[in-house]
């Protein structure tokens, strides 16, 4: 997988594209295996994710007198571009898992366990976009955190990011870069 070091690797294009198609096509994996599920991505809609990032660099930098926004900014920008591309155009789904859990079956699983997992397959079916996107820029936004604050979200906390990604049509960079800023602090 592509290392990320630094925001500004992602101004150069082909290593935006490949960071961002290897995080959504393998990034989760081990998450995702576990229920059948794997996401299909639209390589046009990483190209326009580059762009929109770039053009909200751009917009950001205008408005900046050092013209270097920092990595809360740079993390709301990607986050928001990753966001309005919708990376992810499909799930397949393995039928044979999914089965397994519907009719409470799978090899080594509660009835509890197949609900637990049930639940978490419609969760992707609406929102894995947004899960990936926020985890990614996530990510990103943590290398530059001192590691000794390093912190983890919670499932709690990336199901209220995705609730809002997904239902709130008047988000932009700026109330992204708070809210990310604000859960570093």
């Amino acid at each position: 997988m592509a290392a990320f070091q630094n925001f500004q690797q992602l101004d150069d294009k082909e290593f935006f594209i490949r960071f961002v198609t290897e995080h959504f096509e393998r990034g989760w994996e081990s998450y995702l295996s576990e229920v059948g599920v794997k996401p299909i991505i639209n390589p046009e809609r990483v190209v326009y994710a580059f762009e929109t990032y770039h053009n909200n660099i751009a917009e950001i930098r205008v408005r900046l007198e050092s013209q270097n926004p920092d990595h809360y900014k740079r993390a709301a920008s990607l986050l928001d571009a990753l966001n309005r591309a919708q990376v992810i155009y499909e799930l397949d789904h393995d039928l044979q898992i999914f089965e397994s859990l519907e009719m409470n079956q799978a090899v080594g699983l509660s009835h509890a366990d197949c609900q637990f997992r049930l639940k978490y397959i419609a969760f992707l079916e609406t929102s894995c976009n947004q899960a990936m996107a926020f985890d990614l820029a996530f990510r990103c936004c943590q290398v530059y955190e001192p590691t000794d604050k390093l912190k983890e979200y919670s499932p709690n906390y990336l199901e209220n990011m995705c609730h809002y990604l997904c239902d709130h049509d008047d988000k932009n960079v700026g109330s992204l870069y708070m809210m990310l800023y604000s859960y570093f602090l």
